[in-house]
């Protein structure tokens, strides 16, 4: 029987409730010999500026966040996925989770993204937004959707 996917992307905020998608990513690729990416979207919305120290990398993050962000990528990566063979990480800067994500599965050719919910309703979910309820009408793919009842 054929894979329904070989490239799963899962997006992490590194919060309590991405844990689910890692757990479902992690199940996934193991029953379908599938390559997983974990990406983390950094929005820099002007809190750091160019040209402040440590500021060399052209997007105005700075390079010691960015190694605290890769070293902690590498940390679920290893921490999460003992047992799956193909997995990579990737820091990806954009004005926003919802384009970072849609953009970058789309560039790498990604077959699923499996992406948490924090399960907000009403009033904060109106003001907040839900990047996952964004992502599921942007992405190209499929997009699996976990929804987290908990508190972070």
């Amino acid at each position: 029987m054929a894979s329904f996917t070989s490239n799963i992307l899962v997006p992490t905020d590194f919060s309590k409730a991405s844990n689910l998608a890692l757990e479902a990513a992690n199940l996934l690729a193991k029953q379908n010999d599938a390559k997983v990416t974990l990406v983390h979207v950094f929005e820099p919305r002007g809190v750091l500026f160019g040209g402040e120290p440590g500021m060399e990398d052209g997007h105005g993050v700075a390079k010691d966040v960015e190694a605290k962000i890769h070293a902690e990528l590498e940390k679920v990566a290893r921490e999460r996925f003992p047992d799956v063979s193909k997995i990579k990480t990737a820091l990806v800067i954009s004005e926003s989770a919802v384009k970072g994500i849609v953009e970058y599965a789309e560039r790498e050719n990604v077959d699923l993204i499996v992406i948490a919910t924090h399960g907000r309703s009403g009033l904060s979910r109106m003001l907040i937004g839900s990047v996952a309820e964004k992502v599921v009408r942007h992405a190209s793919c499929p997009v699996l959707t976990l929804r987290s009842r908990l508190e972070d």
